[in-house]
């Protein structure tokens, strides 16, 4: 059997212009999640990517302790397929109709980019909608479309993929989301919600082999764990 390590980017710099730059803490969970693979013993035959920042600087701060410990990489290949969804059109176009249907959520709109908390309230309220498939828009592109983007594209890398090989895929919380519950079969709803759960710099694994694909792991993050505390182990 062959593993497929969907990796989570790295903690980004919400609340700042560029959210897609990885922070400061990200870059170091990121070098953190190198050293754990060179512990492991855990070397690639191939290296994804998606086409965004975070997920590229993500790859790259790991690929740097393996050059750094004297082993190589491969050049990653970049799909889009491995991109986040565009989260700021699904906000746009849903949360107006969700505060006229309850005014009450007009205040948590209003500290989301302040509040963390607000944050994943107002996101994951929005996002579960979108999911549900209930608001048709034509600028508002389906849940079930994203989904099967990603689908397509792990598919397509398990088939360029050699028996018994080690697979690295540097992407998003949506992307993984999405592979997983194409894997267990969940319904679209449950599938958004497993992305709130990733932690930034997390490992889920699948296994390939045969024509099958089967979840080994989910949203592994031991390797930020540290004896003074969770100060790694961040979600947005």
């Amino acid at each position: 059997m062959s593993n497929l390590y969907l990796i989570r980017h790295g903690q980004a710099s919400f609340g700042t212009s560029n959210y897609d730059a990885l922070s400061d803490g990200g870059r170091h969970q990121a070098r953190v999640l190198g050293d754990f693979f060179l512990r492991a013993g855990i070397r690639f035959d191939a290296c994804w990517s998606g086409t965004l920042e975070r997920q590229q600087q993500t790859l790259g701060e790991v690929r740097n302790r393996f050059l750094e410990a004297g082993f190589g990489m491969p050049i990653p290949t970049k799909t889009a397929a491995l991109d986040e969804y565009d989260y700021e059109t699904v906000l746009r176009s849903l949360v107006p109709i969700i505060e006229k249907e309850d005014p009450a959520f007009t205040g948590d709109v209003g500290r989301m980019m302040s509040d963390r908390r607000a944050f994943q309230k107002v996101f994951g309220r929005v996002m579960t909608r979108w999911a549900s498939g209930s608001d048709r828009m034509d600028d508002l592109p389906a849940w079930s479309s994203f989904a099967a983007g990603v689908t397509a594209g792990i598919r397509d890398i398990i088939a360029r993929s050699d028996h018994g090989s080690q697979v690295a895929v540097f992407t998003s919380g949506g992307p993984i989301a999405a592979a997983v519950g194409s894997v267990m079969g969940l319904a679209a709803e449950k599938t958004v919600a497993l992305s709130w759960q990733l932690v930034n710099a997390s490992i889920t694994r699948l296994k390939f082999g045969g024509g099958r694909i089967s979840l080994d792991t989910f949203n592994e993050y031991g390797h930020l764990e540290v004896p003074s505390g969770n100060r790694m182990v961040t979600y947005r």
